[in-house]
């Protein structure tokens, strides 16, 4: 049986935080890896907490508050821990998109993207994403964030699991990245028309992979939101993929000159993508 008491942690800022997370036999591995321990706590009256009970079941507040404040590797550890248990996703449509949202962020960056990047404790906690999106689609046929969510928690599941699987996956993926571009095209800065290249790039063209349908998706991410890093650094990694170095060099570079629009931790990621698409295109100009 399970013995849990309130976790809280420090927001952005501060240094320490009370802990206690006892895990029972019962919990699941995936859960039980990241239980934490109790850290010292100093002038309590003076830390500004996140705190997030274990039990409490999905929310419009909760995740809101959750989404607030992300941006701490410590909350994130929490956040992951609270993920792990799969809460109950009630029929409520932003309910259901915003814990699909939220497990994107989480298996992608900061803490999550050594703990659930590419790994099997990734991929069911994308699945559990997937459901989550895939049940707003249900609630709500016209809203974008459900459809975007969806195709974004199955790319993460494809990666985490293989190639072949995000190729099998593809199936499902690409029609909610069309339905989105049809709904709203510039959501997430033209991010599904950038996904929906991401995938016509990676999987095989006996799958419906296609070079020049992905750069032109690419492409109009970029002329569309060229202040977005993310599809800068999308367009370079296209360029790299197919051997274009020369030009994945130049995108990438203007990349790392943009200014930062999107969280801390997205921002770092896109950053250090940014960086390693320059250096793969010298050294394999180099090369050549």
């Amino acid at each position: 049986m399970r013995n849990l008491t309130l976790i809280t942690l420090a927001t952005a800022g501060f240094s320490y935080a009370a802990v206690v997370f006892a895990v029972g036999n019962t919990e699941s591995t995936l859960v039980k890896k990241i239980g934490l321990e109790s850290v010292p706590l100093t002038n309590e009256s003076e830390l500004k907490r996140f705190v997030l009970n274990p039990s409490e079941p999905l929310s419009n507040k909760l995740l809101d508050y959750a989404w607030q404040n992300r941006e701490n590797i410590d909350n994130q550890k929490m956040i992951a821990s609270y993920l792990a248990r799969k809460p109950n996703i009630p029929k409520n449509y932003d309910v259901a998109w915003k814990t699909a949202r939220l497990v994107y962020f989480i298996g992608n960056y900061g803490y999550g993207e050594k703990e659930f990047l590419d790994t099997e404790s990734g991929a069911q906690l994308f699945y559990y994403g997937i459901a989550a999106a895939q049940k707003a689609t249900e609630l709500n046929g016209k809203g974008i964030e459900g459809y975007y969510w969806y195709a974004y928690c199955q790319s993460a599941y494809g990666r985490a699991k293989s190639v072949l699987a995000m190729a099998a996956n593809a199936n499902d993926a690409m029609p909610a990245l069309r339905k989105a571009i049809e709904l709203n095209p510039s959501y997430g800065n033209y991010g599904a028309e950038r996904m929906l290249g991401f995938y016509y790039q990676e999987i095989p063209v006996i799958f419906g992979g296609s070079e020049d349908k992905a750069l032109e998706l690419i492409k109009s991410a970029v002329a569309k939101a060229p202040q977005d890093r993310s599809n800068w650094v999308a367009l370079g990694q296209y360029y790299n993929h197919f051997g274009y170095y020369e030009s994945g060099g130049q995108a990438c570079k203007k990349a790392l000159n943009v200014a930062n629009i999107d969280g801390e931790f997205e921002e770092l990621r896109y950053m250090r993508e940014a960086k390693e698409c320059v250096d793969k295109a010298k050294s394999r100009e180099m090369s050549n």
